[in-house]
C-alpha cells in the first residue's frame, strides 16, 4: 500500500455510483462521473430544486484527508467565486454531506458543453488566426483574475474549455472557459502547498517555479503557461517533452523549445515573436502581464505591428555565449566587449522599467486581496500601505522614463483606489496621448472615474467618452455602459427628457441578449422607470434566477425590491449577496448633471442610426415588447 501525503492509504479512497452519491447529496440528481482527479471526482449533475445541469465536484471521499487538502478544496470554490466572469467557468455554489460515515465536500460549477484545447490539438495545429484569437481572450480573463488577486498556477490547453458556439461568436473567435482552480493562490496570501513543493504540468511551468517552487508564483507565471499552451495549439506539440518529469524540468531551465517556424512554416514571423516574449525564461522579459500579451494578439489580428520583437544577432550570442562559455568567450570576446557594454545597458534600463511596472501591478494586486501574507484579514491601513507602494513604484519607473503608458495606467489605478480622482484622469489622459489616441480600456477606466466625481465638468466628459466608446467598441459592455447613464439621465430629468432618454437606452440595448447579468438587470430597472412594475418584478426575479450567485445580479434585486415595498425579498437577497462576497459596493447612482443633455441624446441616436440602421422601409426601433408598450 502508498502512502499519499493528503490522502492517506490507498485503500482508504473510494468513490460511488451516481445513485449512491445522489443518495448522500440530496440537493443533486448525479447524472454521470465526467473525470477524476487528485483534487476532485466531477460529476454531470442536476439540481432537485430547477432541474439546471451543472458540473459537481467532489473531494475523493477518503478516511484520512488532511485538513491542508480539506481548506485547499474549499478555497478554489471561493477564488472561483471571486473571479465572475464569462470566459472563466463559473461557480454556483458549495457544500457538504455525509455517505458511510464519511464526510463528503463538494462544489458546484457551470458545465461546459464543449471541449478542452488538449482534446483540439490532438487533431493536430490550429489555424493561426483561431489560435492567436483563443489566446487573446484567454489572457483577458487571467487578467480579470490577476486584478482579482488570484493565480491560476496551471494554465495548459486541458485546462481551457472551447464552448458550444451557440451565442453566435465567429469561428475565428470561439468563446471559452478558463476551468481547474484547483492549483490557484491568491497574490500576497500564504500558500496552500508544502514548502519549496512544485504543483502544475512541467512541459507548461515557467522557469522560476521549477527554480522556487510553486509558493512563488506570479501573475508573469501564468503569462509563460499561456504562451506556452499558444505554442501547443500553433505546433501541435509542447513546447517540452521528455520520458521523465525530471528530464522535462531540465529542459524547461536549459533549452530553448524548438523555433516555431521550423515546425510550421507557414507561421507569420510577428506570432513567433509574441511567442517568444510570453515564454521568456526570464520573467522581466516576458509581457508585463496577461492583459499586454491579450493586447500584442489583438495587434497582429487587426494587421497592425505588434511590439514583441524576434532576439536580434546580439541577444542570440549572448544565448550561446551562456551555454558554451568557455569556447564562446575565447572566439567572441573581442568583438563583443564594445558591444556587450551598450547592450546591458539597454538591456538594463528597459528590464528595470518592467521589473518597476511588475513590483507596481504585484502591489496593487496584494492590495485587491482580502488577505495578508499571513493570512489573515487585510486591515484598511494595511491596504493603504500596499496602494502607496504601487504608486511609489509607477512613479519612479516615470522618473526613468516618462514616456511608458502602462506605467500611466498603473499609477492611475493606485490613485483610483486611494479616492485621488484627479491624480487618476491626469495619468489617464497621459497613458490616452502616449498610446496614440482613445483606446476602449482606457475609456471604460476614465468613465469609471468620472462617474465617481460626478459633477457639471466630469459629466460633460464622461458623455463625450461614453459616445467615443461607442464608436470603437459596439460589444455589450459598452452599450450596458451608456444605457445605463441613460437610465439615470432619465430618472432625473423632465418628462419629455426622461422619455426620450429611456426610448434611446431601449435601442443602445436591442442587439443584446439576455445572457448578459448587467444587460438583464437594466432591463429590468428600465421597466421599472416607465412604471411597470409587475412587469419588472418579473424581469429581476428572472435575472436573478438566472444569474444565481452573481453578486451585482443579487444587491441590484435588492435595490428594487426595496424601493418597491417588499421587504422580505430585499432581506434576501441582501443576505445572499453578502455570503457570496462581502461588499461595499452601493446600488444607488450619483447625481447626474443635466446640463446639455439633448446634445448627448442626439449624439447617441445619431451613433445608433450609423451602428444599427434599422431595416429599410421600418421605423428605428424603441427596444420595447409588444406586451410593454400595451
Amino acid at each position: 500500500m502508498t502512502q499519499h501525503p493528503d490522502f492517506g492509504l490507498a485503500r482508504d479512497i473510494y468513490t460511488f455510483a451516481p445513485e449512491a452519491l445522489g443518495e448522500a447529496l440530496p440537493l443533486f440528481e448525479i447524472v454521470r462521473e465526467i473525470g477524476k482527479g487528485s483534487m476532485g471526482i466531477v460529476y454531470e449533475a442536476r439540481r432537485r430544486s430547477d432541474g439546471q445541469r451543472l458540473a459537481l465536484k467532489v473531494l475523493p471521499p477518503s478516511l484520512t484527508l488532511s485538513e491542508r487538502t480539506i481548506a485547499r478544496f474549499l478555497r478554489e470554490g471561493r477564488l472561483m467565486a471571486r473571479v465572475e466572469h464569462p470566459d472563466i467557468v463559473r461557480f454556483l455554489g458549495q457544500g457538504s454531506g455525509t455517505a458511510g460515515g464519511v464526510r463528503l465536500f463538494w462544489f458546484a460549477m457551470e458545465l461546459i458543453d464543449g471541449s478542452s484545447l488538449q482534446e483540439r490539438f490532438c487533431i493536430g495545429p490550429l489555424p493561426v488566426r483561431t489560435a492567436c484569437a483563443i489566446a487573446a481572450r484567454t489572457g483577458r480573463a487571467l487578467q480579470f483574475a490577476h486584478e482579482r488577486g488570484v493565480v491560476h498556477r496551471d494554465m495548459k490547453p486541458s485546462n481551457i474549455l472551447l464552448r458550444a458556439e451557440s451565442d453566435g461568436s465567429s469561428s475565428e473567435s470561439p468563446p471559452v472557459a478558463i476551468s481547474d482552480f484547483g492549483l490557484a493562490r491568491e497574490t500576497g496570501t500564504g500558500s496552500m502547498t508544502e514548502s519549496g513543493a512544485l504543483v502544475g504540468t512541467p512541459m507548461y511551468m515557467a522557469p522560476e517555479l521549477v527554480l522556487n517552487g510553486s509558493a512563488q508564483a506570479g501573475t508573469l507565471a501564468d503569462v509563460y503557461g499561456l504562451g506556452a499552451t499558444l505554442y501547443t495549439l500553433l505546433s501541435g506539440q509542447p513546447p517540452f517533452d521528455g520520458p521523465t518529469a525530471q528530464s522535462v524540468l531540465r529542459d524547461v531551465l536549459d533549452r530553448e523549445p524548438p523555433r516555431l517556424r521550423r515546425l510550421r512554416a507557414d507561421l507569420p514571423q510577428p506570432v513567433e515573436a509574441i511567442v517568444r516574449k510570453a515564454m521568456s525564461k526570464e520573467p522581466r522579459n516576458r509581457y508585463g502581464s496577461a492583459l499586454e500579451l491579450s493586447l500584442d494578439l489583438e495587434r497582429y489580428l487587426r494587421g497592425e505591428r505588434v511590439l514583441a520583437r524576434a532576439p536580434g544577432p546580439v541577444a542570440t550570442t549572448l544565448r550561446a555565449i551562456r551555454r558554451r562559455p568557455l569556447l564562446a568567450a575565447t572566439a567572441l570576446l573581442a568583438v563583443l566587449f564594445g558591444l556587450g557594454t551598450l547592450y546591458l545597458l539597454h538591456e538594463r534600463h528597459h528590464g528595470l522599467i518592467e521589473q518597476g511596472i511588475a513590483e507596481a501591478e504585484n502591489w496593487l494586486a496584494q492590495a485587491s486581496s482580502s488577505r495578508d501574507e499571513r493570512d489573515r484579514p487585510l486591515s484598511e491601513s494595511k491596504r493603504r500601505e500596499l496602494l502607496l507602494a504601487a504608486l511609489s513604484a509607477a512613479t519612479d519607473v516615470l522618473a526613468r522614463d516618462a514616456a511608458v503608458p502602462m506605467a500611466h495606467v498603473v499609477r492611475a489605478k493606485a490613485h483610483y483606489r486611494l479616492r485621488q480622482l484627479e491624480e487618476a484622469l491626469l495619468d489617464i489622459d497621459a497613458a490616452e496621448r502616449l498610446s496614440g489616441g482613445p483606446q476602449p480600456e482606457l475609456l471604460h477606466f476614465r468613465i469609471d472615474v468620472l462617474r465617481q466625481r460626478a459633477d457639471p465638468a466630469s459629466t460633460r466628459r464622461l458623455q463625450e467618452d461614453l459616445t467615443t466608446l461607442l464608436q470603437l467598441d459596439r460589444g455589450s459592455r459598452t452599450r450596458a455602459m451608456v444605457a445605463e447613464h441613460l437610465l439615470e439621465i432619465g430618472l432625473q430629468a423632465s418628462q419629455a427628457e426622461r422619455e426620450a432618454a429611456l426610448s434611446a437606452a431601449y435601442q443602445v440595448l436591442e442587439p443584446i441578449g439576455d445572457d448578459n447579468a448587467r444587460t438583464a438587470v437594466l432591463r429590468a430597472r428600465l421597466l421599472e422607470a416607465e412604471g411597470l412594475t409587475n412587469d419588472a418584478l418579473e424581469a429581476m426575479r428572472a435575472a436573478r434566477r438566472h444569474f444565481q450567485g452573481d453578486v451585482y445580479v443579487h444587491l441590484q434585486a435588492a435595490a428594487m425590491f426595496d424601493r418597491l415595498g417588499l421587504a422580505a425579498e430585499g432581506r434576501a437577497e441582501k443576505e445572499t449577496a453578502s455570503i457570496l462576497q462581502p461588499t461595499n459596493s452601493s446600488t444607488s447612482t450619483a447625481p447626474v448633471d443635466l446640463q446639455g443633455i439633448g446634445d448627448f441624446l442626439g449624439e447617441v441616436n445619431r451613433l445608433l442610426q450609423a451602428l444599427d440602421p434599422p431595416p429599410e422601409g421600418e421605423p428605428a426601433a424603441t427596444g420595447k415588447t409588444d406586451k410593454q408598450r400595451d
